[in-house]
């Protein structure tokens, strides 16, 4: 049974061998913002993701009126690696070696709240271990008495498309190759 004091969790999703890239939208009171930041940026630094500032520059996030933090983790050549060896069945994560994502953390004030949107806009695969990391992170934020409230998961297509967080979005503005 979910919890009814926040969204719900992240399912498992696969869509036929592939996992799909998912998005997490939440509303916070304005006072609280900054400490779900912080709360997310720490979630996806668990999951082994790393700012990208060269990416965060390439977009205008004053064209969405969002705040934009940009994160990734992995390469090209690690996903050809473990894809195309068989690997990816059995870990996405072999020492220095990681499959490729890029995930979008936006914020923009709707209705009075704070909207947070963690938006993976590349790199389905490891789409369960980003959501592990980010459903903590909200159990984290509701255990401290957070209000958290919002729709929660969905496919990362599903977020608006004027948002940075849409996949073709983040494409057009040079986020993910």
């Amino acid at each position: 049974m979910p919890d009814a004091d926040r969204p719900p969790r992240a399912p498992e999703t696969r869509a036929g061998r592939h996992r799909i890239p998912l998005s997490c939208t939440v509303h916070v009171p304005h006072d609280v913002e900054d400490a779900a930041l912080h709360a997310f940026d720490e979630a996806l630094q668990r999951a082994h993701l790393r700012a990208a500032p060269a990416r965060e520059a390439r977009a205008n996030p004053g064209a969405t009126g969002e705040t934009l933090r940009v994160y990734s983790r992995g390469s090209f050549l690690a996903d050809t690696f473990f894809n195309g060896t068989g690997l990816s069945l059995l870990t996405t994560r072999v020492g220095p070696l990681s499959m490729q994502a890029v995930v979008v953390l936006t914020t923009r004030t709707v209705n009075d709240l704070g909207r947070v949107i963690v938006s993976m806009v590349v790199g389905g695969e490891v789409a369960p271990e980003i959501a592990r990391e980010v459903d903590a992170a909200i159990d984290g934020l509701v255990a401290r008495g957070v209000v958290v409230g919002g729709p929660g998961w969905a496919r990362a297509v599903d977020v608006p498309r004027e948002s940075l967080g849409h996949p073709r979005t983040a494409r057009e503005h040079g986020i993910r190759g």
